[in-house]
């Protein structure tokens, strides 16, 4: 009779680690603004909060790991009839491509901030990208995270070159996760 006494130190094992490596949570909250420059000045707008998984604990950032979704239709930014073209087939054709995603390879802290490595997809175009992050311990336990970073539209076949916009979108993404 074979014994299965190994396998509970291996489950334990995996319990104990999850718990000192950070656990797995929901993206709870949060907020995704972006702001591009255009030839009448600044355009700023946003998307719904970002959703997903998140596995994060400060005390061992190269364990943590997120999973994020954005919906790109929920593009906004005040204009109607901009908001339907840039929902567009020359745009984001969000009919197509639902969601912009962005899954972590790699977390590490530099310089007491955070930096996630990982493949962004807008469209269908997938990219390695670094975001840096920094990340706030609440004190109902959850953590705040937020990222400021640039991309080229352009990068990501969304629209084409054009005189009246620029190619590089600021983003700041907010998210509480639980």
């Amino acid at each position: 009779m074979r014994t299965r006494l190994p396998i509970i130190p291996i489950f334990f094992a995996f319990i104990v680690s999850n718990m000192a490596f950070g656990q797995t949570s929901k993206v709870v909250s949060g907020s995704t603004n972006f702001k591009v420059k255009y030839v009448l000045g600044t355009c700023d707008g946003t998307f719904d909060a970002p959703k997903g998984e998140a596995v994060f604990n400060e005390k061992s950032p190269e364990n943590a790991f997120f999973n994020i979704d954005i919906a790109a239709n929920t593009f906004k930014t005040g204009n109607n009839s901009r908001d339907k073209d840039m929902k567009s087939e020359k745009y984001f054709d969000v009919e197509k491509y639902p969601n912009i995603h962005f899954k972590s390879t790699k977390v590490e802290k530099k310089s007491g901030k955070y930096e996630a490595t990982g493949k962004l997809t807008i469209r269908d175009v997938t990219k390695t990208v670094t975001l840096p992050f920094e990340a706030k311990k609440n004190s109902d336990g959850t953590y705040s995270l937020s990222s400021t970073f640039e991309v080229n539209r352009l990068d990501y076949k969304v629209g084409t070159k054009d005189w009246k916009l620029k190619d590089v979108v600021t983003v700041d993404l907010k998210a509480v996760i639980k």
